[in-house]
Order: C-alpha cells, then sequence, then structure tokens
C-alpha cells in the first residue's frame, strides 16, 4: 500500500469493518493490486456498493408506480393528503389530472370507491 503509513493503516481498518460480500470484494481487489491508496480503496469501494443517488423527482416517481405512498389504515385524509403533497412536491411537470389522478389512487379502497364519481354519482370519465 503506497502513501505511507497512515494510509495502510485506514485501508486495514476498512478491511476489517467490512463484512459478507463486501470483505470479499475488498479482499480479492486489494490482492489484485500491488499499491493503492485509501482514496483509490473508497472511491472502488463505492463505485461497487453505494447505492445509485437518484434526483427527487425521479425518486418520487419511483414511489408513486410502487404505491408505496398510499393510504395507512386509521389514517386520517388531512394527514394522507400531507404526505402526498409532500412526495409529489418535486414534480415540477406533474399535471393537475395526474395529481389527481395518483391522488385517488393511493386513497383507501372505500374512499377511492366514493373519489371515483362525479357529483351525480357516474364514473369519472376523464382526470
Amino acid at each position: 500500500v503506497r502513501g505511507g503509513d497512515r494510509d495502510a493503516v485506514k485501508c486495514l481498518f476498512v478491511g476489517n469493518t467490512l463484512e459478507g460480500m463486501a470483505k470479499t470484494w475488498y479482499d480479492q481487489w486489494t490482492t489484485a493490486r500491488e499499491n493503492f491508496t485509501y482514496d483509490e480503496l473508497t472511491a472502488a469501494l463505492l463505485a461497487r456498493f453505494a447505492p445509485e443517488v437518484q434526483p427527487r423527482d425521479v425518486e418520487a416517481r419511483h414511489t408513486l408506480a410502487l404505491g408505496t405512498y398510499r393510504m395507512h389504515p386509521n389514517e386520517t385524509i388531512p394527514s394522507y393528503q400531507s404526505r402526498f403533497e409532500a412526495l409529489v412536491t418535486p414534480i415540477a411537470d406533474l399535471s393537475e389530472g395526474d395529481r389527481i389522478f395518483w391522488f385517488q389512487r393511493g386513497l383507501s379502497e372505500s374512499l377511492a370507491g366514493e373519489c371515483a364519481t362525479d357529483l351525480m354519482g357516474r364514473k369519472f370519465q376523464s382526470y
């Protein structure tokens, strides 16, 4: 390990803290190199194991698609609305129709049915 004793100690410390797949990767990565620095090690470790960071709007769209934002049992409508608004705020180009669609889709089953009709009791034809 080049970079002085401190670098070597930091690299060994990293190796001693890893477990499982990360430890196996570390062992293979370090033995395949004659020289490396702590910065090179951490960059390679992050490139291999750090999750990809997504922009907030992409994360929000993913949450909508998964449906994990849905109304919880015994949750109040204002509480659900607040969570929903916080979720969709990063999506700058979300149309009003899409906002209504996703809001309704996240409602509890009984409320979703009630909200799927217009004032005359007919099913909405569009959002």
